[in-house]
């Protein structure tokens, strides 16, 4: 070992040192208070250590080739960029259908499936029906809730995030005046307005806030309300018994559920969404490519 590696070794000791204070101290912290940049920062040090031990030892740092390594690098874009590009195909196809599809009541399309007309796949409006009741953290009575409750920052601003709470019904239904057919869903496809509502901080495991009066908080929360007017954007088929139906996006995937009256912006939004990931998948086709001709 050369006298500059040897000069890197009191380094490598803090960096293991602060290595076992982060993991401590990760493991004091409660999850709902704990800072993102706090897990970046631990795994970016234990990497950078596992990377600086080799060195130190005057080993490579890869124990493969060159170019095997970009190859696989190669690969390994490309496979990312095809699964950016069929979620970009997928947002485009539910933001055309918002934008350029009438929404049809539930009533007319089980009328026509009845009668031995698909639908096929399009937007249905009903409202939002769910056999059991949530309760969001701003009190407000729903089938689900999103929500990420903050502290009360100065002059009533938002504060640091305390907690995000999540709940969704197992069953959610799309109602009609005289039908109803249950929606396949998925948590990313329920879009709703943000609202901000007053809300009670949860007390966490200090003996002060525990016996101390409850602090209050802001609930930034998405929240589907029973009986709201809503959107599904999927295909109608009959249920597994008779009389029943569901709504489903292609293939059987989740249908996309909109509440809010919105359905002209939230295809707006969709389709700019669609763009972004064409875009990514074009920057990581490009990436991809210029490491495989490197190999060549």
């Amino acid at each position: 070992m050369d006298l500059g590696r040897l000069l890197w070794v009191p380094a490598c000791a803090a960096g293991l040192a602060v290595v076992l204070l982060a993991a401590f101290a990760i493991g004091r912290t409660p999850s709902r208070t704990m800072p993102h940049w706090l897990l970046a920062g631990f795994g970016a040090l234990s990497l950078g250590l596992v990377l600086f031990v080799p060195w130190l030892r005057g080993a490579p740092l890869v124990l493969v080739s060159p170019d095997v390594l970009v190859k696989a690098v190669g690969g390994a874009l490309l496979v990312l960029a095809a699964g950016v590009s069929a979620r970009g195909a997928r947002v485009r196809l539910r933001a055309e259908a918002l934008l350029g599809t009438a929404p049809v009541p539930l009533d007319e399309a089980v009328a026509a499936l009845r009668a031995g007309r698909s639908p096929g796949f399009g937007v249905y409006r009903g409202r939002l029906e769910s056999p059991e009741t949530l309760v969001s953290p701003g009190g407000v009575p729903c089938a689900f809730y999103d929500a990420a409750v903050h502290a009360v920052g100065a002059h009533g601003r938002k504060g640091p995030l305390l907690s995000r709470e999540r709940a969704y019904s197992p069953v959610l239904m799309l109602r009609g005046e005289r039908t109803r057919a249950s929606v396949g869903f998925a948590p990313s496809g329920l879009l709703a307005p943000v609202e901000v509502r007053r809300c009670v901080a949860a007390p966490a495991l200090t003996k002060a806030e525990l016996l101390g009066p409850p602090a209050e908080a802001l609930s930034w929360e998405r929240v589907g309300t029973p009986g709201e007017a809503c959107w599904v954007v999927g295909e109608l088929r009959r249920g597994p018994r008779d009389g029943t139906y569901e709504l489903r996006g292609r293939g059987g995937r989740p249908a996309l559920l909109v509440l809010g009256g919105e359905a002209t912006g939230t295809g707006g939004v969709l389709s700019r969404r669609a763009w972004r990931h064409f875009a990514a998948a074009g920057a990581l086709s490009l990436a991809a490519v210029f490491m495989l001709a490197r190999t060549l």
